[in-house]
């Protein structure tokens, strides 16, 4: 069976939608119509049915989609490997990544994909969510790792990992005896702040108007972009911050720092792979694209 029919009917079970789906493949609707009517026709079985505006799969289209991404990952399996025998994967790769990703997400990813790619010679730029889409823009990047809203409509971004945002003090602090901090209590303290223009500060701003508090009224004692110098000022006692939970498990583990609890629910984030083209061009680039869209992170405590 074409591997091109399966994907087709795999992207409009994923997008629920055979317009979105044909969009996304470049094609008309009537011909992404046409496939999957050809495919039922051939299974002589009804894959798909209509509930509201969304396409749906029946339960004989639940388990051809469960066979059918099954297939597609054996076909890039097959492909990935005859290609790494004929030609080898070498030559510059060039990412952008913002400070918490580059510290505590990717050493163990660049470990990991230079065992597979020895030849690839791996140019990181750290920076803030806005210099890296900056970079990306002026071509300086192939692709750049974010933490926050992108308003350039051109870049595509996709989701490889979600981070927890904690409000944490130093063991000593008074608010780690209350069961919760107020919206006062941020007001009356001290803050160690991450620098403007990255994508967890523009969070945390989001998240103190959505308290009905004004950034503004935030008393900002500093303002770091190094998350592991940041964490060591609050342990110091200087202030209070909002960091990564990624940021903090050695810390947490030492019993250096303590977590605050904010009534509600918890603040998680997530971390994107950004991009101009749908294919990055060189062929690198599209190896480390696919390497890390299915990496399993480890999730700190």
């Amino acid at each position: 069976m074409e591997d091109h029919r399966l994907k087709a009917f795999s992207l409009v079970v994923e997008m629920k939608s055979f317009s979105k789906a044909a969009e996304a493949k470049f094609m008309t609707q009537s011909a992404m119509s046409h496939l999957i009517k050809n495919l039922e026709d051939e299974l002589e079985v009804r894959l798909l049915s209509r509930k509201g505006k969304n396409v749906i799969p029946t339960p004989a289209g639940r388990i051809f989609y469960e066979h059918a991404k099954k297939i597609l990952e054996d076909y890039k399996t097959m492909g990935n490997d005859i290609y790494n025998l004929v030609k080898k994967v070498k030559g510059p790769l060039y990412i952008g990544a913002s400070t918490t990703v580059a510290t505590y997400l990717l050493p163990q990813v660049f470990y990991d994909f230079a065992k597979s790619y020895p030849e690839v010679r791996i140019h990181l730029s750290v920076s803030n969510t806005e210099k890296i889409i900056n970079e990306l823009q002026q071509g300086k990047i192939d692709i750049g790792i974010v933490e926050g809203n992108v308003k350039d409509r051109r870049i595509i971004l996709e989701e490889i990992a979600e981070d927890e945002i904690v409000l944490i003090a130093s063991d000593d602090n008074p608010l780690t005896k209350e069961k919760h901090v107020t919206p006062h209590d941020l007001i009356s303290q001290p803050f160690i702040m991450p620098e403007a223009g990255s994508g967890i500060r523009e969070f945390i701003d989001d998240f103190l108007r959505m308290m009905k508090i004004d950034p503004q009224e935030i008393n900002v004692l500093m303002t770091l972009g190094d998350p592991e110098l940041l964490v060591h000022m609050v342990q110091s006692g200087l202030g209070i911050s909002f960091v990564s939970k990624w940021s903090i498990f050695r810390a947490i583990k030492d019993g250096a720092i303590k977590l605050l609890t904010m009534p509600g629910k918890r603040l998680y984030r997530k971390f994107y792979l950004a991009r101009f083209d749908k294919e990055p061009s060189s062929m690198v680039a599209r190896t480390f694209l696919e390497f890390l869209k299915g990496y399993r992170f480890f999730i700190p405590f």
